[in-house]
């Protein structure tokens, strides 16, 4: 007989041990050969009362920068705000000894941007039904 069950809930808590056991044995298993393990990069895009307009949200592992999310207020795009956050990013990667960049984005969203700063398709995701596709994209440095 079975003495574990599998929950739909999952609390912060839950979701935070969860994650920490698997880059446990990541590390345990092919350990960075980088002083630092795992590093947070965060920008964010505001104006002098403090008011957000975008940001970067990354991390930094192996030699790499991932980048997770790239997002400006729509009102904003256009304007060159998204290229400096990039730009600033990839400096940042720099700077830690990274040798490439990765993300991805949707059809929807930014693939065009990211190939006019340098950013190459690497692999296309085109299994959804409403025909919207999914690119990997990476950029070396």
């Amino acid at each position: 007989m079975k003495d574990l069950i599998i929950s739909k809930k999952m609390t912060d808590k839950e979701e935070k041990y969860i994650r920490k056991q698997l880059r446990s044995y990541n590390l345990k298993i092919a350990p960075p050969n980088q002083e630092y393990i795992n590093k947070s990069v965060s920008l964010v895009l505001k104006d002098k009362n403090n008011s957000v307009y975008g940001g970067l949200i990354g991390t930094i592992y192996r030699a790499c920068l991932f980048i997770d999310i790239l997002w400006v207020t729509e009102n904003k795009r256009g304007l060159g705000y998204g290229k400096e956050l990039l730009i600033e990013g990839e400096q940042i990667a720099k700077d830690e000894a990274c040798t490439f960049i990765h993300l991805d984005t949707f059809s929807f969203q930014a693939p065009d941007f990211y190939q006019g700063n340098g950013y190459e398709i690497y692999g296309v995701l085109d299994l959804y039904s409403d025909g919207v596709k999914r690119f990997y994209l990476k950029k070396e440095l």
